[in-house]
């Protein structure tokens, strides 16, 4: 049985039991939260990029020497190598450190929705589809930041407190650069809904103006990167996650307009929430012409439906029902979507391992997971890679 499957099957069923049932809410989240956290800190090999990781641990030097290239080393980041290197210098093997990692994140997740969402079982579901299978489980160092955004950053954006706020998105930017995005909010907090509304009906002008070949071109003669024509030339539309994104946002949006209309009070937070939200709408649309950037860099607002979804679909208006609905439907269909992917894209034979009969490999039967795949084999080819990456950093750092 596929044990990621199970887990969120279990969670969409605490969730609706939490419905009907909140006097046992503590209780029905305390166990959903503990299952995730196991499934995640005891996996081994697991994860769209585990393997890659595990090479880029075990590749960067235990001494921290900011002469040999850790400053200006392109991949990863700062942050990322300095914490391998705290866990390497203790010899910890990486399936420590990804445990480590797993339960700091999950306890930053834990205080984001006990701070912001009445329903937290809700919450745990509805961050399992993308924050937990994509980025927890597989894109470690964009997990890592992300939970550093929404267990610290957001507190800090919601009261206000803008040094404090600066600080911590610059230290999740050194696990992730795409995390300097989150450095908007200071400005985005004091436009209103409605001007965040124009900014989006802007940018999905400029992401439709970036589809004219004419455009394209005129950019790269007067920008000429590498970075910029992947951009613009290799990507293409996903067609069915920009879909996902509008209607997500046009009922996350239309649910606020109308339990405003309709007399519920709303907290200034869950406002705040929308317009953070709407930023990685923005960015949606305007990077939409390559759907890998378009997603890596505006999932960094998505994330914040596990809270803002909860702060509106709790009204008693049938409305709110309504948007409760329909988040359940969809959050079970991106639940199967991505489970499916990271089947694809972990290199299992497609014949033998599938949605339902996926195996759970755990920290404590590491060698089960050559069974399904050549680990050894990959690890060791992206091993060399990743140390001639080491060397490369020191020849241009220009030390030796």
């Amino acid at each position: 049985m596929n044990l990621y499957l199970l887990v969120f099957l279990l969670l969409a069923a605490g969730a609706v039991l939490e419905w009907f049932r909140p006097q046992y809410k503590n209780n029905i989240y305390r166990v959903c939260w503990l299952l995730m956290t196991a499934l995640l800190c005891l996996r081994y090999g697991q994860g769209t990029d585990y393997i890659t990781y595990e090479a880029i641990y075990n590749s960067i030097p235990l001494a921290v020497d900011f002469s040999k290239g850790y400053v200006f080393g392109v991949y990863p980041e700062i942050g990322w190598r300095l914490l391998s290197a705290l866990f390497r210098a203790f010899h910890a093997p990486f399936w420590v450190f990804t445990a480590a990692l797993g339960l700091a994140e999950m306890l930053l997740l834990h205080r984001a929705l006990t701070k912001y969402v009445p329903q937290r079982t809700a919450g745990l579901f509805l961050a399992y589809p993308v924050l937990f299978l994509v980025y927890m489980v597989s894109g470690l160092r964009q997990g890592l930041a992300m939970c550093l955004f929404l267990g610290i950053a957001l507190p800090f954006y919601l009261e206000k407190r803008w040094a404090a706020y600066i600080v911590t998105v610059l230290t999740a930017a050194g696990f992730h650069k795409a995390g300097c995005i989150w450095l908007i909010l200071p400005f985005v907090y004091y436009f209103s809904v409605r001007i965040m509304l124009a900014f989006t009906a802007l940018a999905a002008v400029g992401g439709l103006l970036l589809q004219i070949p004419a455009v394209e071109n005129t950019i790269m003669a007067i920008l000429p990167s590498y970075h910029l024509w992947q951009f613009l030339c290799e990507g293409e539309i996903s067609w069915f996650a920009l879909a996902e994104r509008l209607v997500s946002f046009a009922v996350l949006a239309g649910l606020w307009f109308l339990l405003r209309r309709a007399g519920e009070e709303l907290e200034q937070s869950t406002e705040l929430l929308l317009k953070a939200y709407m930023c990685g709408v923005c960015l949606y649309l305007l990077l939409m012409q390559n759907s890998y950037y378009a997603s890596r860099y505006a999932v960094t607002f998505k994330i914040l439906e596990c809270v803002l979804v909860l702060r509106l679909i709790t009204r008693k208006h049938r409305i709110a029902k309504a948007g409760a609905i329909f988040f359940l439907g969809l959050t079970l269909l991106m639940g199967l979507k991505n489970m499916n992917a990271m089947i694809r894209e972990g290199f299992y034979d497609s014949s033998q391992v599938n949605l339902l009969n996926f195996p759970y490999v755990s920290v404590f039967r590491q060698d089960q997971i050559n069974e399904y795949l050549s680990y050894d084999e990959n690890y060791q080819i992206i091993l060399e890679r990743q140390l001639e990456d080491q060397e490369l950093w020191i020849l241009e750092d220009g030390t030796e």
